[in-house]
């Protein structure tokens, strides 16, 4: 892994590019034709259909190209940037708009009002200032005392381009993994238009096998999950050609979802999008407001900018550049927009400060240096150790809730380290304090953190325990507890980057045909068989069944169906639809291990689950029920983590076998995604796992005929 210095290149960047906001010509705007609302700021001229919210043209002043895909069209209009929501009913619509003092902006809209099947009555904005080439929308979704129930399960921006003008995607820092710039050169729009419906392999993935791809195109497969992007650092995305450029641009964070590891889709084809709410890779992940109150959520603003390739701005990065550039000077302006102001954006002078004093150097109950070693004996370690930094973040966000589920009120988070770091901005309210270490297992949960406007809010001795349930070091672990399952196989590029591909690209069958279909995990020496300490060995998600849809006609120019798998199948396995046999892990004990105490722990760290999962120790079986708890479908869509679980095995040491004999643990799931791995450890201790006695409520627990769930809603630590 590179050193992450290249997360914060942008905010450097900001630094010299930041200019004051030139005066230009006048906003105009001609609502004669309520179906083309003509507006323009002397940069930016833009057509918008005020019965359905939808602009449906751009043009930048110099140049006659028309930057929306006029070959898409709803009621006759170009689609251009609509709203792809879940949860909005159909209501009565009205358009309106309003200008700032002495014509420093205009901000228009369409609300749609509420009604006995629309819990809703929500607005769609839009805002253009002088002289920018570009504009701003925000969505604002009021629920009143008297609505009928309802939930938002998306609320998301489509904005379909000119398909000969935008034939690249350029993202940036999408994933702890993934710093810095990543540029796809896209398939012709009649490629990836395709409708052959066996090439249609799965929802939203197209089977390219034999279909021209453009130089620089690498993969067989186009599907839109590839390009999802983390929100750790994600601050803008865009596509560009020969002559423009266009992004989307997330000034704030605050009113977003899910926390920095939820992942948000940037792109479809290119499809410029801004995901604010939605369940992709992260299930029920939702917004329900509490009836019988007044409640508003506010999304945005977000921005959507232009540029061209000219002068100093001559590469992708340089406009990426100077979209941030552009982005940042509206902070100020924000504060002092009064449409955006009444549909709750908080202003800076009403927001405070949380100062956190760290404290991250607690090792647990051993030195964090041990760590994953086993037993003094260097062969004897059971993983591969990364080069690379581990950071911890902490993550503010709705009070007495897991962090992955916050959706109602504002979320911060930023990297912390030993001593004091801040989150700057926040608007005033009671969150919850999360704080987790990348390579450590567990979580710091502290509520009612309460922010008051224009103060400092000071939390001291801020101390994060790794949770490790004896005070000697693990017997084994396998992976690295960073929420993910990128170091396993299928997990990385060789340079080291997240390899998110659609799961039919690989061929699991063949991948451990050595053992007919399963994963054998050497965690120590076993005998005289060495330990595997090859984690290419473990693959990344655990399928119950493998059957990935692929475009049959590559094998037979007859079969125009998804059903190519059959024909790559290797021989060994019975059908397509063969369950997989359960994998195994083996490992020894000493003498001295085995006195360490009464108990042996097994923590799983599950980066995604769509199945329960049954694991047994010597044939002592333990099974947790975790189907329809926390799913979520990264393994599907291309994804390497979803929704973070913790699932904790206890057994009685009296179920190890003697010191230096074989013990053997398997892992099966019964549903078809299976699970996705994240960390496994083993310990031997002397004090139980149970969330009673440890006093953490951040893990599932399993011990004989026990179950005990993790409770979100309780601090922790």
């Amino acid at each position: 892994m590179r050193p992450m210095q290249s997360f914060w290149l942008f905010g450097t960047a900001l630094l010299f590019l930041c200019a004051a906001m030139p005066t230009h010509a006048q906003i105009t705007i001609d609502t004669t034709n309520p179906v083309d609302w003509k507006i323009s700021n002397g940069v930016v001229s833009l057509d918008w259909n005020s019965t359905d919210a939808h602009v449906f043209s751009v043009h930048l002043t110099g140049h006659t190209d028309e930057l929306v895909d006029v070959t898409s069209t709803h009621n006759g209009q170009p689609n251009g940037l609509y709203m792809d929501n879940a949860g909005t009913g159909s209501g009565t619509n009205t358009a309106g708009y309003a200008f700032g003092p002495n014509n420093s902006y205009l901000d228009w809209w369409m609300t749609t009002a509420s009604n006995a099947k629309n819990a809703f009555t929500y607005s769609q904005h839009y805002i253009i200032t002088p002289g920018d080439s570009g504009f701003h929308v925000y969505f604002v979704a009021n629920h009143s005392a008297t609505d009928v129930k309802g939930s938002l399960g998306q609320v998301q921006y489509v904005f379909r381009l000119n398909l000969g003008l935008f034939t690249n995607t350029y993202s940036y820092n999408t994933g702890l993994y993934n710093p810095g710039a990543s540029i796809v050169p896209l398939p012709s729009p009649d490629v990836l238009g395709n409708t052959d419906p066996g090439r249609q392999v799965q929802n939203a993935a197209l089977d390219l096998h034999g279909l021209p791809v453009p130089a620089g195109y690498t993969r067989q497969f186009y599907t839109k999950y590839d390009y999802s992007s983390f929100e750790y650092f994600h601050r803008a995305h865009g596509v560009y050609g020969t002559t423009y450029a266009a992004w989307t641009v997330i000034p704030t964070l605050d009113s977003l979802v899910g926390g920095p590891t939820k992942q948000d889709l940037i792109f479809t084809d290119n499809l410029l999008m801004m995901e604010c709410l939605s369940n992709h890779l992260d299930n029920d992940l939702g917004y329900t407001p509490a009836q019988g109150a007044n409640s508003s959520r506010l999304f945005g603003p977000y921005y959507f900018h232009f540029n061209t390739f000219g002068g100093a701005t001559n590469t992708p990065f340089a406009l990426y550049r100077q979209s941030l550039a552009s982005a940042e000077g509206f902070h100020h302006f924000y504060d002092h927009e009064q449409t955006l102001l009444d549909s709750g954006y908080v202003p800076s002078d009403q927001r405070g400060r949380v100062e956190i004093d760290a404290d991250l150097s607690h090792h647990g109950d051993f030195d964090a240096d041990d760590q994953g070693h086993g037993n003094s004996d260097p062969d004897n370690h059971g993983h591969e150790h990364h080069n690379w930094p581990q950071p911890a973040f902490a993550v503010l966000s709705d009070n007495q809730t897991n962090f992955q589920y916050t959706t109602v009120g504002h979320e911060y988070w930023t990297e912390v380290g030993n001593g004091d770091s801040q989150i700057k901005h926040v608007a005033p309210g009671t969150y919850r304090l999360s704080v987790y270490k990348l390579g450590e297992w567990g979580e710091l949960r502290h509520d009612n953190i309460a922010v008051a406007p224009g103060d400092t809010t000071r939390l001291n001795e801020v101390k994060f325990t790794p949770e490790n349930f004896s005070t000697a070091p693990p017997i084994w672990t396998i992976g690295t507890p960073d929420r993910s399952s990128h170091e396993f196989l299928h997990g990385h590029t060789p340079d080291g980057r997240d390899d998110r591909q659609y799961w039919g690209n690989w061929n699991y069958w063949a991948d451990f045909a050595a053992n007919n279909g399963a994963v054998i995990y050497y965690a120590t020496p076993v005998g005289l068989t060495h330990a595997t300490n090859d984690l290419s060995q473990w693959n990344y998600n655990q399928w119950q069944s493998f059957d990935p849809g692929l475009y049959a006609g590559i094998y037979n120019s007859a079969d125009d169906t998804t059903d190519g798998y059959k024909y790559i199948l290797p021989s060994y396995v019975s059908s397509p639809g063969a369950a997989a046999p359960p994998w195994q892990i083996h490992f020894t004990t000493t003498k001295d291990q085995q006195a360490q105490g009464q108990y042996a722990v097994l923590s799983v760290g599950l980066a995604d689950t769509e199945s329960s999962y049954i694991v047994t120790l010597n044939g002592h079986q333990l099974i947790w029920h975790g189907y329809n708890l926390k799913n979520s479908d990264a393994s599907l869509r291309s994804g390497l983590s979803g929704t973070y679980q913790w699932v904790v095995f206890q057994w009685d040491a009296a179920d190890l076998n003697p010191p230096g004999e074989d013990n053997v643990i398997t892992f099966s799931v019964n549903h078809q995604a299976g699970v996705m791995y994240d960390a496994l450890r083993m310990e031997i201790t002397n004090k139980s796992a149970d969330p009673a006695v440890t006093g953490w409520n951040d893990y599932e627990y399993l011990y004989n005929s026990t179950y005990t769930p993790a409770n979100d809603a309780a601090q922790n630590q």
